[in-house]
């Protein structure tokens, strides 16, 4: 039996939904309460814009983003050759490659799934990309934004125009959003 993963898309969002409560006070009461480890600080800072000079990932930074990212798919990420990495995320990150086709062409490479591919573009370009993962997903589900808090069967590109339009209205980078999303998820609710 094939198993049929339906995606959403931007029409099956739900728009009577009110989505003021993800907004400017939002992000400013729950983003400061993110943990930034120096992990993920030295991916921004320096593995990201060098990434987006040399418009692929080495090795070495691909399985940095891994080891913050995709932890659990570490080793079956580490076996992929030094050129897969540097071809597949080469033409992801082109110019020329078209949005919706970078999220596609990134997992193509063994064990890179929906959360791996948007945050090896989300590095590189924090302001136009956004981490998909489910976390984010289900505070954004709870808050009746999104209709799964499933990541495989969330259309990546309503949810990018998603969160760069909660971010705009709240001010910030969808990197900000994100993190904001994950220090929500983790506070204690009744």
């Amino acid at each position: 039996m094939i198993a049929y993963h339906r995606h959403m898309n931007s029409s099956e969002l739900n728009r009577g939904a009110t989505s003021g409560t993800i907004d400017t006070a939002f992000v400013l009461k729950f983003e400061p309460l993110y943990v930034l480890t120096d992990l993920e600080s030295e991916i921004f800072s320096g593995i990201g814009p060098k990434t987006k000079v040399r418009e692929s990932f080495k090795r070495k930074h691909f399985l940095k983003v891994a080891e913050w990212k995709a932890i659990g798919v570490l080793p079956s990420l580490e076996e992929i050759a030094s050129d897969d990495i540097d071809f597949v995320t080469g033409v992801a990150l082109d110019d020329d490659t078209p949005n919706r086709f970078r999220l596609p062409v990134l997992q193509m490479l063994p064990g890179v799934g929906v959360p791996m591919a948007s945050t090896l573009l989300t590095v590189v370009n924090p302001k136009k990309f956004a981490i998909m993962d489910s976390r984010a997903l289900t505070v954004l589900h709870e808050y009746a934004l999104v209709p799964t808090d499933n990541p495989a069967q969330m259309d990546y590109q309503t949810y990018r125009k998603l969160m760069k339009s909660l971010a705009k209205g709240a001010n910030c980078a969808p990197i900000d959003l994100y993190r904001a999303l994950i220090a929500y998820s983790r506070q204690e609710r009744l």
